[in-house]
């Protein structure tokens, strides 16, 4: 089998700068064809039932770039009012009693005019689309030779630029839409594109933390793994909280085999045996210990849930703390608590005592400036 570890790739890819999806309803009064609105006409007089539909032409949709103003946001370079148009087709169909009138099938433009704030900065460009059109006649409005068509149209807008990135990655969504100001002012135009990190995307995490330990270690568990108390063996622990400043970059794993019970390491149906494995799966956002004299985070805690798997058990449900403290040289600690059903674990490490234990914890700025 090729392994296939996770790590950090530089990929060429398009970045997106920014993303809102925008949604119109309006109703737009449309001419109908001199030879369906005699039909009509002569329909209604005799008596009979007229009805009609709506629906978008396929192939028609566009959107056209209008212009772009800055926008009054403090502290948000590249901020910009962008004007933009789109445009779809919309085929209307007459019918007398159900069946087609003749002259009665006709295709209309449908145009609405956005104005929405994007970061916007030199260097980007504006990549929309119509990704959804519906339409409804409003027949009891009809004036005269006019028809009103209730027309509702969502557009994706987002703005992109090509770069190479290193990433480790996670699904996102687009943000809410910012109302716009009537005063706008002149900002500044950055040389190269910059991100507007005030408000996209959103960092999820204040602080950021690891911690790996791969050796012999000592550790307590208690009520369930067969056994109990303290118990020596071979611990694997990788922790990585809001990796990249996103909480969903973060994952614990540890792996534990019992060297001390009666059979040969990790033998999973050893009585005695308190071999385990446990996954964590969700995690709360981590609290952030800060330096009183420096204002540097030196530590964190972290909170979730998981999975743990006794040696020849059944995996249960768990939750977890884990506390990192960052203190060079040579003191870090990290110490992991976890608490299933029936099973209680708490691995406490440090640097003095088990030595290739390696924790860093910082705050959230990854980009220094």
């Amino acid at each position: 089998m090729v392994p296939n570890p996770i790590g950090p790739e530089c990929i060429r890819v398009t970045k997106v700068y920014d993303w809102v999806v925008l949604t119109n309803r309006d109703r737009n009064k449309v001419q109908i064809p001199e030879e369906c609105f005699a039909a009509i006409e002569d329909a209604r007089h005799d008596g009979n039932t007229i009805t009609a539909t709506c629906s978008e032409v396929v192939g028609t949709r566009s959107c056209d770039f209008i212009g772009a103003i800055p926008a009054n946001i403090p502290n948000v370079p590249g901020a910009q009012i962008v004007s933009l148009a789109f445009h779809v087709h919309i085929r209307v169909q007459f019918f007398c009693n159900g069946e087609p009138l003749p002259g009665c099938n006709f295709v209309v433009p449908v145009s609405f005019m956005d104005e929405v704030i994007l970061c916007f900065p030199e260097g980007t460009e504006i990549n929309c689309n119509i990704f959804d059109v519906q339409c409804t006649v409003v027949l009891n409005q009809m004036l005269g030779d006019m028809v009103v068509l209730d027309v509702t149209m969502c557009k994706d807008v987002q703005v992109e630029a090509e770069v190479k990135l290193e990433v480790e990655a996670k699904f996102c969504g687009p943000r809410p839409i910012i109302p716009i100001e009537e005063d706008g002012f002149v900002c500044p135009t950055p040389r190269f594109p910059q991100q507007c990190p005030t408000f996209f995307p959103t960092l999820n995490c204040d602080c950021q933390g690891a911690a790996d330990f791969s050796g012999e270690a000592t550790i307590t568990v208690t009520e369930g793994l067969i056994g109990g108390g303290l118990t020596t063996g071979q611990l694997d622990l990788t922790a990585l909280v809001c990796d990249q400043c996103t909480l969903s970059g973060s994952r614990i794993q540890v792996t534990f085999l019992d060297t001390l019970g009666p059979t040969p390491i990790g033998t999973p149906d050893a009585e005695g045996d308190q071999s385990f494995t446990f996954t964590a799966n969700d995690f709360n956002q981590p609290t952030c210990v800060i330096d009183p004299v420096t204002g540097l985070v030196t530590g964190l805690t972290a909170t979730g849930t998981g999975v743990i798997t006794p040696a020849g058990g059944v995996p249960e449900n768990a939750t977890f703390t884990l506390i990192l403290a960052d203190v060079d040289p040579g003191l870090d600690t990290a110490t992991l608590t976890i608490t299933g059903a029936t099973t209680t674990v708490i691995i406490p490490l440090n640097e003095a005592v088990n030595p290739g234990l390696e924790v860093e914890v910082g705050d959230c700025e990854r980009f220094p400036v």
